[in-house]
Formats: structure tokens, C-alpha cells, sequence
């Protein structure tokens, strides 16, 4: 009878201990992750990384020089991507003829203060040195690929609301279309309702903005939905430029482009990030360009790349940080850090991040909900990773990662995150109600005029 009091006192302890570790053991299991990786089609033993540059002028607009010149720059300079993307000009290929808009088609070359308007007579590439710099023939087999169809639309609006084309066919929207001041989306919609081939991204939105000056505004509700709608509604807008050439206007961009993602991808949209020169001379070249990583670099894996953001943004300015901005040396290919491979493991709930060893790397960071959730200064065989479990209360929808040096600054594009509990942000589509009253759409309407433009960038410069 004592032997059976003691067999039930011990179930008993034993049941009750198990009782009061069941909630704990509950309230420890990690959340399991579905890792969107936008690198998973990447083979990282076998593809190389060829850089590229994405907004670039001629004097087929407001460019220092012609289109051939420019393209023999950029070849010389070691680029192996590049996409011609003068205002209201669609470019149908290096050596094919381009059709200009004069008065617009006319260069203005600045000489100091003074502005000089003079009519140039282009010359297309010959055919002849297309061939040499889309084969390599002398640059050791190492050619460069001409992304066709690429325009900068809304071309002379004082605004300068101006949307990136790549890829357009002849007779797209955008080609010789002075454009609407204050208004991306008609761009934007422009190319999406067409019919014809052609994707677009936002140029240089805190110029638009004045985030620069006004940092606020790259928070600002009314804003965020703006552009928002225009990703939600628009699967040809593949993305936005979070750097523009040293980052003087666009240093509010990655901010906005955090906000923008946490409202977007619960509607089952990205939005991949570009960094590129916008480059009118010389001095503007090489400063913010983008490494995408190829099997070989074809136009058809170029274009693949740069559709579904396989690649990654690179620029050697960030001006984020006003006491402490990044100005790396100019033409700093060597210098600014690179991203060796980035790897994810579905099982283990991680991201893992190998930089290049030949360039200097001070961090890596990674950044969910526009804020920096982990920063390794000190990395074991350049290499970062991330367990998401560790950060679960700062997840939301998605993660992405920058590397940094005083030279320059690499950033991710964003992994998506799938996850039982996820909570998501809604548009705040409320902060444009008053622009949808009749009265509000008729301010619209006049914001969008030359005249408001013109007095607006009257004051701005009184003030």
C-alpha cells in the first residue's frame, strides 16, 4: 500500500510538473519563416557579377555628350550594362536611329552660370563599334550589353516627376510626351495600359519630394499611399530609385522605399530598388550603379535580372546620416563594398552574407520596418548571418540588408517574409480623401499645371 501511495505521489509530481513547463515550452516555439529570396535563382559557385548603370543622357537631351561618346565612357570605365535613357527619347538600340523633339532635342551645356542653347546634329553608334563593344573584341571578349528601349518620360516638366522606361517598343507611351508636372502615375499608367512590351521605375523621388530638405515628408501618409497605389496598381512599375548619382536629393529615398514596402507587399507586390548615375558629364559617372549577378551577361539574363531585382545597389555616396555622410572617392569601383554571395536557409529561419573580400567592409546591417535590427562590425570570414528567430518582435514583412565602409554602401534587395501571425501594414488611403472631393481633384488639377509648377519653383527659390 506504501509502495502504491508513493507510484501515485510521483505521477502526481510528475503531472503537475509537466502541467507548469507545457506553456513554456509553447510559448518557445520560433516562428517558421518562408524566406522569399530575390537571389534563389542565383548560382553563387558559377555566375559572375557585371555592373551596370541604368539612367544615363546624351545630347539626344541634356547630356554633355553624344550618345556614342557617352556609351565609349562608360565602356572604358569598365561597365558591362547600360541603358540610354534620354528625356522623351526611346532608345531602339546603340546604332539605330533615335527619334529627338526639338525644342527639347537642343543640348544645354552649362559653362559656369551661363546657360547656351545650341541644335546638334547626332550621329547614331556605326555599326562598327556597336559590334566591338557588345562582343568585348577589345576588351578581352568582355562586351558590354545594350538594354533597348530606355527613355526618362515626363521629359520637360519643371516638376521633374520623371519615370524611368526599359525595354519599351517602338510607338510606346512616353516617346515625345512633354509629360504632366507633379504626376508620376500618368507616366507610370501610360506604359502599363499601352499594350505594348515595357516596365518602368520612379527616378529620383525625393528630388520631387524635397525630402532632402523636408526629411518628414518621406513619412508622410498622403505620400505613402501616393506611391503605394502606384506599385499596387501598376505590375509594369517594377521599382523605385533609392539612390540617385552622390545622393544629394535622393538621401530620404531608402527611408520612403521602408515605408512603401511594409503597405505594398501585403498586396502580393515588391518593390525592387535601383541605384544609378543619372548621368549628364563626365564627373557624373560611376558614382551609384547597380551588380547583377549572371550566368553570363546576354541581353536575355540581363533583362530577367533586372525584372525580377536579382541584383543588387551600389553607390559610394549615403547622405542619410547628415552628421556622418558616406562620400566615397569618385569612380570608386574598387572601393565600395561588395556582397560575395547571400544565401538563405529555409530551414534554419537564416540569411547569410558573404562580402567581398578584396574591398573594405566595416558592417553589415540588416533592416526590418526601416530599422537596423542587427549590425556585425566584427565578421568571422566576411561573413554576416541572421537566425530571424532572434528578432521576431522587430519582423514584420519583409528584411533586407546593406553593407557599408566609409567608401560606400551595398544594399539588398528586400526578402519577403511569409509567416503564421504576420501583422500588416494598410495603406492610409484616409490621407488622400480630400484630394478625391471636387474640389480637391480640382486642385490636382491645377497642381499639375506649368503655371503652379513655375510659381512653385519661384518661391522654393526666394525661400
Amino acid at each position: 500500500m506504501k509502495r502504491f501511495a508513493r507510484f501515485v505521489s510521483c505521477m502526481l509530481t510528475l503531472v503537475l510538473c509537466l502541467g507548469v513547463a507545457a506553456p513554456a515550452v509553447l510559448a518557445a516555439a520560433p516562428t517558421d519563416y518562408t524566406i522569399i529570396d530575390p537571389y534563389a535563382a542565383v548560382d553563387w559557385d558559377t555566375y559572375t557579377q557585371y555592373k551596370a548603370n541604368l539612367h544615363t543622357h546624351s545630347t539626344f537631351s541634356d547630356g554633355e555628350f553624344t550618345l556614342p561618346d557617352m556609351v565609349e565612357k562608360y565602356y572604358d570605365l569598365g561597365f558591362d550594362i547600360l541603358a540610354m535613357t534620354d528625356h522623351g527619347v526611346i532608345n531602339y538600340g546603340w546604332n539605330k536611329h533615335h527619334n529627338t523633339f526639338p525644342p527639347f532635342s537642343w543640348a544645354n551645356h552649362v559653362e559656369g552660370h551661363t546657360m547656351s542653347y545650341k541644335y546638334h546634329v547626332e550621329a547614331d553608334m556605326t555599326d562598327e563599334d556597336y559590334e566591338r563593344i557588345t562582343t568585348g573584341a577589345d576588351r578581352g571578349g568582355r562586351g558590354m550589353t545594350d538594354v533597348v528601349g530606355g527613355i526618362e518620360m515626363n521629359m520637360a516638366t519643371i516638376s521633374k516627376p520623371h519615370v524611368n522606361g526599359l525595354y519599351l517598343e517602338e510607338g510606346s507611351y512616353g516617346e515625345g510626351v512633354w509629360g504632366i508636372e507633379n504626376d508620376y502615375a500618368g507616366a507610370v499608367e501610360g506604359v502599363q495600359n499601352d499594350g505594348k512590351e515595357g516596365y518602368t521605375f520612379l527616378n529620383h523621388v525625393g528630388d520631387w519630394l524635397d525630402s532632402h530638405v523636408h526629411p518628414e515628408r518621406a513619412h508622410d501618409p498622403k505620400n505613402i499611399a501616393y506611391f503605394a497605389n502606384i506599385f499596387v496598381n501598376n505590375d509594369t512599375c517594377l521599382g523605385m530609385e533609392i539612390v540617385n548619382g552622390r545622393d544629394h536629393l535622393t538621401h530620404q529615398d531608402r527611408a520612403l522605399w521602408d515605408e512603401l514596402l511594409q503597405v505594398v507587399i501585403p498586396h502580393g507586390r515588391t518593390i525592387i530598388g535601383f541605384s544609378n548615375d543619372d548621368s549628364e558629364t563626365i564627373a557624373e559617372m560611376g558614382h551609384a550603379y547597380e551588380m547583377i549577378p549572371l550566368a553570363e551577361n546576354t541581353p536575355e539574363n540581363v533583362k530577367e535580372a533586372i525584372t525580377t531585382g536579382a541584383f543588387f545597389c551600389c553607390a559610394s555616396h549615403d547622405n542619410s546620416d547628415q552628421a556622418h555622410p558616406v562620400n566615397g572617392p569618385i569612380l570608386a569601383d574598387e572601393m565600395v563594398p561588395h556582397v560575395k554571395m547571400a544565401t538563405v536557409d529555409q530551414s534554419a529561419n537564416t540569411i547569410t552574407v558573404v562580402v567581398d573580400d578584396a574591398r573594405p567592409c566595416d558592417y553589415v546591417s540588416f533592416i526590418a520596418n526601416g530599422k537596423v535590427i542587427k549590425t556585425d562590425t566584427e565578421l568571422v570570414n566576411n561573413t554576416a548571418t541572421i537566425d530571424l528567430n532572434d528578432y521576431e518582435d522587430a519582423l514584420g514583412c519583409y528584411i533586407r540588408f546593406q553593407i557599408g565602409s566609409e567608401n560606400g554602401v551595398t544594399y539588398s534587395q528586400p526578402y519577403i517574409l511569409e509567416y503564421e501571425g504576420r501583422v500588416d501594414s494598410e495603406i492610409p488611403q484616409e490621407a488622400l480623401d480630400k484630394y478625391r472631393t471636387p474640389l480637391g481633384k480640382l486642385l490636382v488639377k491645377f497642381i499639375q499645371t506649368r503655371l503652379f509648377a513655375l510659381l512653385y519653383l519661384i518661391w522654393n527659390k526666394l525661400h
